[in-house]
């Protein structure tokens, strides 16, 4: 890779009791949960004391032409990393001033491939800053990948592959904003935003890795980790470039969680109407994922603590192009966690990259009113030897809720659960996997769906 320079002169992981839930009776193989979303059952309504606002108009604050321009790069020494080219790339303007973004990136080894490298942008979460091992993650998929601080750090510490064991935290002279808690910055101008700047930076890194003669510019990816994936899931609405987009933990509804770290921010007590409406009309994903039209595979736990399984599976559901959810029981919310421990990811990406298995299709399903037993039209695209109803009689905070198994039957075309539904249910989804001599994969989920509301 050759680049035209110029020379210059935290952790989002959670504690094992942050994401403690009650689980009932599992089938004695642990299951991954996956979907292609058709439809979703969800009747989310804003929170209590939110003013009734209904549908807004989506606001496009960014420049997107000038975005999508390539943009220029500046080598430095600050940070090193084996293996890695570190360098900025400039930004968007921040009260007068240009920025530069900090960011590691990389090629695989060996022959470039007729038309180009496949590739992946990497945007990090709450507490994080550009990895060198997400980079050399992706490298050893035969991917080349970009991971950026979109914070205005420099990368510091000593996991993930950073060296030196520099202090976390350090701002750099060209630097852009850094995010102030969950939405700190809610009454400054638009462009003095965290949010503005990190939709843009990730826009940047797109313009910049696509531009790279080794590099197809038809098979650049997008993935984000938490608050990441919050970001990548409005990028998706606003970069019609990319070829595929992988939010993991973060998504849109925000103003829908009931997490109480998110939910005081909202009206009455931290917002004005006015907030309100510029932040469900800019900057919530929810406002732009209508106008995602690439794949998208959403990946997180159906107890995550920080952003819901109701909210990340509408999320998945408003997306306007095809939507495919992953729900790990047990995944932990932590960025290793987030591109190691879902081999879906790697599935997903190399079925629209290099046109490989695609995961099945399981449609939404039917209850039948008098026996209660689960219906499920699928379509099955690789071998599935298990079938399960995964269900929750639980109310109350969804981080919290107990979950339950009924096996199905599989048919050719239907699967049959062996078991009625419980009246009780408060939400279900039916889910498949595949086990190769103990190797399990091709995991598959219908659409979430929430029968009632249980305060």
């Amino acid at each position: 890779m050759t680049f035209s320079v110029n020379e210059p002169g935290g952790n989002d992981g959670l504690s094992g009791e942050e994401i403690t839930t009650v689980w009932g009776a599992w089938p004695w193989k642990i299951p991954v949960l996956c979907a292609v979303v058709a439809s979703i059952a969800l009747t989310l309504t804003d929170a209590p004391g939110l003013p009734k606002t209904g549908a807004v108009d989506r606001i496009v604050v960014w420049d997107t032409q000038a975005l999508f321009e390539k943009p220029n790069i500046h080598a430095t020494r600050a940070r090193p990393a084996k293996g890695m080219r570190s360098f900025f790339y400039e930004g968007v303007n921040y009260k007068g001033n240009l920025t530069w973004v900090f960011a590691y990136c990389a090629l695989p080894e060996g022959k470039v491939p007729a038309g180009g490298w496949p590739a992946m942008v990497c945007a990090h979460g709450g507490g994080g800053t550009a990895y060198p091992e997400w980079v050399k993650h992706w490298n050893q998929k035969g991917y080349a990948a970009i991971a950026m601080d979109l914070e205005g750090h420099l990368p510091g510490g000593n996991s993930h592959d950073i060296e030196g064991n520099f202090p976390v935290g350090i701002r750099h002279a060209n630097s852009g904003p850094s995010r102030v808690d969950w939405f700190g910055d809610r009454a400054l101008p638009d462009r003095e935003q965290w949010v503005y700047h990190a939709v843009a930076d990730v826009v940047r890194a797109n313009s910049l890795i696509r531009s790279f003669p080794d590099v197809n510019p038809k098979k650049v990816g997008l993935t984000g980790i938490s608050w990441g994936g919050t970001i990548v899931s409005a990028v998706a609405g606003i970069d019609p470039r990319f070829a595929l987009v992988i939010p993991v933990y973060g998504g849109g509804f925000i103003h829908r969680s009931d997490n109480d770290g998110l939910a005081r921010w909202f009206p009455p007590k931290n917002m004005t109407a006015d907030q309100y409406q510029d932040y469900r009309s800019k900057w919530d994903p929810s406002v732009h994922l209508p106008h995602a039209r690439m794949p998208m595979l959403w990946v997180s736990s159906v107890a995550d603590p920080v952003f819901q399984v109701n909210i990340f599976a509408q999320s998945a559901q408003v997306a306007g192009g095809p939507s495919a959810l992953c729900l790990r029981p047990w995944m932990i919310h932590a960025h290793g966690n987030g591109w190691n421990d879902a081999p879906e990811i790697l599935q997903f990406a190399n079925s629209i990259m290099r046109q490989g298995s695609s995961l099945p299709k399981l449609q939404r399903p039917e209850i039948k009113p008098h026996s209660r037993i689960v219906h499920t039209q699928y379509v099955e695209r690789d071998k599935i030897t298990e079938a399960w109803v995964y269900f929750t009689t639980s109310g109350g905070k969804w981080k919290s809720r107990k979950w339950n198994f009924i096996q199905c039957q599989k048919g050719d075309k239907e699967l049959v659960s062996l078991k009625p539904l419980p009246e009780e249910s408060t939400a279900f989804m039916v889910y498949v996997f595949r086990d190769r001599g103990g190797y399990r994969d091709n995991h598959a989920a219908s659409p979430l769906v929430e029968l009632e509301k249980i305060n």
